[in-house]
């Protein structure tokens, strides 16, 4: 039994490591953390596409609130 839960644990390994360099070579700003979250989800039922949107929305504003910090402390 240890055997065969070590081997999945393996399974899952690789397959995160293969999804985390297709991630990088797509350029998807991703972590390993970010991406097995994103993989979770996706296992749950939310859509990719519009986790794909929210994550682009984040992003826009998360650069937003820095240019905003920027512009502050240069006041």
């Amino acid at each position: 039994m240890a055997s065969a839960a070590s081997t999945n644990l393996n399974a899952v390994r690789d397959t995160m490591d293969v999804l985390l360099e297709i991630s990088r070579l797509l350029n998807t700003g991703l972590d390993l953390e970010s991406l097995s979250i994103c993989v979770r989800l996706c296992e749950q039922g939310i859509n990719p596409e519009a986790l794909s949107a929210v994550i682009r929305e984040l992003r826009k504003a998360s650069e937003s609130l820095k240019v905003q910090t920027r512009a502050t402390d240069r006041l």
